[in-house]
């Protein structure tokens, strides 16, 4: 009876496999009958798409060659020209599925770009967040290309904005990379958005000299002083009578390039130096005075006078 059954079970377990095995041919049968019957349609879908290519190069030159045209900015023209091309790709692979699977309709294509679209928004959100800001920047140009700004701690000048993020190539020759969200939603200063920018130079002279004598001398400086704007004048102001010196302020302008204004600070740094010291007019060092008491003398005397008993020795 055990070997009955036994026989019965491994005929079952025959007839199990071969009729999976039937079922996985003909599924596979099938899918080769459906690939070649489906076959004309996957070669008009790929023309399609090829269609499609060929037009979105062919508009991304005519966006760079109209924005040209109309004076827009390079970095800006690429990018547009860049999203047009995205969109027609995107169009055309659009348009190759519904040729190729004609069962699919556009709203089943809609709703699964949507949902797909929410999936990347949240995989790529800061990407998304830079390419925007990044297009928002190339489109209001708060600065352009070779302009010097600052950001945080970083300073320098612009050498490249792309999508994602803006070069900037710092005074050391070192080369930063931000992201685009930092620049749109931070304060950014822009150093060279206007032709001439303004310099303060502080100097301090002693109580006892003529800060009016000082303040000529300095005037004459600035307006000798290779480098100085003549407009706007410059000037001197006595801003201060600080702890070991009356401050004075030189204010003057320059080129606003970087290397205009530090090589002008230099001249007329040394420039005041030298007229100051020719003139004979202090510049006094930072003067400190310290008192030095012996507390315990201090104690022990008060309690003489008032009778107490004096501090033990220690």
């Amino acid at each position: 009876m055990t070997i009955i059954m036994f026989q019965e079970a491994i005929k079952e377990t025959a007839d199990k496999a071969i009729t999976a095995g039937q079922a996985a041919q003909e599924t596979v049968v099938g899918m080769i009958n459906g690939f070649f019957a489906r076959l004309p349609l996957i070669g008009v879908g790929f023309l399609v798409f090829v269609l499609f290519l060929v037009i979105a190069s062919i508009s991304r030159k005519i966006i760079k060659k109209a924005a040209v045209g109309a004076r827009v900015d390079p970095m800006l023209a690429s990018l547009m020209s860049r999203i047009g091309y995205i969109l027609i790709i995107l169009l055309g692979l659009f348009v190759a599925a519904t040729v190729i699977f004609p069962g699919v309709n556009a709203g089943d294509l809609v709703a699964g770009l949507g949902i797909g679209s929410v999936a990347l928004g949240f995989a790529f959100k800061d990407v998304l967040q830079n390419l925007f800001a990044g297009f928002l920047i190339l489109l209001y140009r708060p600065f352009k290309i070779a302009d010097q700004i600052q950001i945080d701690n970083w300073e320098g000048t612009v050498e490249e904005i792309n999508v994602r993020a803006t070069k900037i190539k710092t005074y050391d020759g070192e080369r930063v990379v931000i992201p685009n969200s930092d620049l749109y939603m931070k304060a950014v200063l822009v150093r060279t958005a206007f032709p001439s920018r303004r310099t303060k130079i502080t100097v301090g002279i002693g109580y006892d000299e003529d800060h009016e004598k000082a303040r000529r001398i300095l005037l004459d400086v600035l307006k000798n002083a290779e480098g100085v704007l003549d407009t706007p004048e410059p000037d001197v102001n006595v801003v201060e009578l600080a702890d070991s010196s009356v401050n004075l302020k030189l204010l003057y302008w320059t080129d606003s390039q970087q290397t205009s204004t530090r090589k002008t600070a230099d001249r007329v740094v040394s420039g005041a130096k030298a007229a100051l010291d020719k003139a004979g007019i202090e510049i006094p060092f930072p003067q400190r005075v310290i008192t030095m008491h012996n507390d315990r003398l201090q104690i022990e005397d008060h309690r003489q006078k008032s009778g107490e008993k004096s501090l033990p020795d220690e």
